[in-house]
């Protein structure tokens, strides 16, 4: 029987720097993921560690006034975001915030001016990346996309609102593809390279592709 994972109560102080809130615990840390500085959260423990323990909320007692909706459907799932809970100002000032700290604590140098950060578009920006497959009977056929929040499985999404939208609007298409290929259970990979006016499509492969595979490539 498998047993059931420790709920706890904890407040929220800070946020570490891959955007996990960080509380204590009887002076113990716990990295929270999903919760924000000033919030109370009910979590449930993932893993206990030496110095730390990891893990996930599962409600919200009181909400910080920064948290938002995340746009994606995905998000707490799928392990391409960690910051989908808060607006785009948030997340710029908490980025520009770590970077200042690993300057002054790893290279002992601390700004004397920091200019506004260069902002680029918050959604369709990653343009690199690498996508998992699976062929998952279970789910329907083969899936492609970012792999589940501390997970080896693929997650099942439709789309992907930070992929550029020549990948995303495809992500349906890639997985047709790979399904009608021969050798389908032996593509683990897709490498994605986007420029502004071409991209490669890198398909790994694991046995070799039949005529009629480079066809439909």
């Amino acid at each position: 029987m498998r047993r059931r994972r420790e709920l706890v109560e904890v407040s929220i102080d800070n946020l570490s720097h891959e955007g996990r809130g960080v509380g204590r615990i009887n002076g113990k840390t716990v990295f929270v993921f999903g919760a924000l500085p000033g919030e109370r959260v009910r979590a449930r423990i993932l893993r206990k560690r030496g110095r730390f323990d990891e893990a996930e909320v599962v409600e919200v007692l009181q909400a910080s006034g920064d948290r938002i909706v995340p746009r994606c459907a995905y998000f707490g799932v799928c392990g391409g975001c960690s910051m989908q809970h808060v607006g785009e100002a948030y997340q710029l000032r908490h980025k520009q915030g770590v970077l200042i700290e690993l300057l002054r604590h790893q290279a002992g140098i601390t700004p004397r001016r920091i200019s506004d950060p260069i902002r680029g578009p918050q959604w369709g920006y990653r343009r690199k990346v690498f996508l998992g497959v699976k062929s998952v009977r279970k789910k329907g056929g083969v899936l492609v996309g970012f792999r589940e929040r501390a997970k080896p499985y693929i997650a099942d999404s439709a789309r992907c609102n930070i992929l550029d939208p020549r990948v995303d609007d495809r992500l349906l298409e890639l997985r047709a593809l790979i399904e009608n290929l021969s050798i389908s259970a032996n593509v683990p990979q897709i490498e994605v390279a986007l420029g502004d006016d071409c991209g490669a499509l890198v398909v790994r492969h694991l046995a070799a592709l039949g005529e009629n595979d480079l066809d439909r490539l």
